[in-house]
């Protein structure tokens, strides 16, 4: 797999001088084409700043950065390699309202392409595309005002989508959500995924959305500390809860058993995999006497 992402040595501060505390420090990872990443860490850790380096919101301050074919850390780095890179990777932040510029849906999914130069025609088909995408067709005239958060989520998400990037980054972009509509958001970029090979990167704190990704990144105070399957990741609980993250409902359970001397596996994380654990145990023991 061909790294869309890749990340040497990269460092990032918000302050300057002898005392400064960086964000990031010397973080090496690579990240392929079309892969699905969920990336963990608690607040403060360096996840949210990783990401905005990644779309130019912030410039690195030390090491290298490679995003879709692009030097970010290079001093070359001008406003037209900025203009390509904003067309290939986008983002969604936390607050739907935030992101929300005009007052009806589908002049909203235009916005970026409008800044783009694309003609009307073309725009026309892209906003009806995106729109569709995102099973939000028959809000195209709503005000974003009357829609649910979930709702204003996904019209974030046809605005990229019409964009047609190569990579979406989702930062925290669940959090204010209730569980259908972070189910509802989910789906969706998922589906697009698939469908269109886009590179996901999503920044969460709710273990059970990482548990959907490919992969898993674990930041602490700015540094990798985990990087791996799901599975890989959370079987190492009792190192997530040394840096205050939690594990999935499964694993958590599986971990509890296996810390009262029960023969179970490490790294399940669904609810289906944990019965199937302990379904087997039961039998083994069943045969056994």
């Amino acid at each position: 797999m061909d790294a869309f992402i890749r990340a040497e040595n990269l460092s990032f501060s918000y302050e300057s001088g002898k005392d400064a505390h960086p964000a990031l420090k010397n973080l090496s990872v690579e990240i392929g084409a079309g892969e699905y990443v969920a990336v963990l860490g608690h607040n403060g850790s360096g996840k949210s700043t990783f990401a905005k380096l990644l779309n130019m919101i912030l410039t690195p301050t030390g090491g290298k950065l490679f995003v879709a074919g692009e030097e970010l850390s290079s001093p070359d780095f001008d406003e037209e390699a900025l203009y390509r890179l904003r067309a290939r990777v986008g983002m969604v932040f936390q607050n739907p309202d935030n992101q929300i510029v005009a007052s009806v849906v589908e002049e909203d999914v235009a916005f970026g392409l409008e800044n783009l130069g694309v003609s009307y025609d073309e725009m026309h088909e892209r906003v009806k595309g995106a729109l569709a995408a995102v099973d939000m067709t028959e809000y195209a005239r709503h005000a974003p005002s009357r829609l649910s958060g979930g709702q204003k989520q996904r019209v974030a998400i046809a605005g990229l989508i019409a964009m047609l990037p190569d990579c979406m980054i989702l930062d925290e972009a669940t959090a204010m959500l209730d569980p259908r509509g972070r189910r509802e958001v989910l789906d969706v970029v998922e589906r697009l995924r698939r469908e269109r090979g886009i590179t996901l990167i999503h920044i969460t704190h709710y273990m059970d959305e990482a548990a959907r990704a490919d992969r898993v990144l674990v930041i602490d105070d700015g540094t990798l500390l985990l990087d791996g399957t799901p599975h890989e990741v959370f079987a190492q609980a009792d190192r997530l809860a040394e840096v205050g993250l939690e594990t999935p409902q499964g694993t958590a359970l599986l971990h509890a058993l296996r810390k009262e001397g029960l023969p179970l596996p490490a790294d399940g994380i669904t609810a289906q995999e944990c019965a199937d654990a302990i379904l087997r145990l039961w039998r083994e023991k069943n045969e056994n006497t």
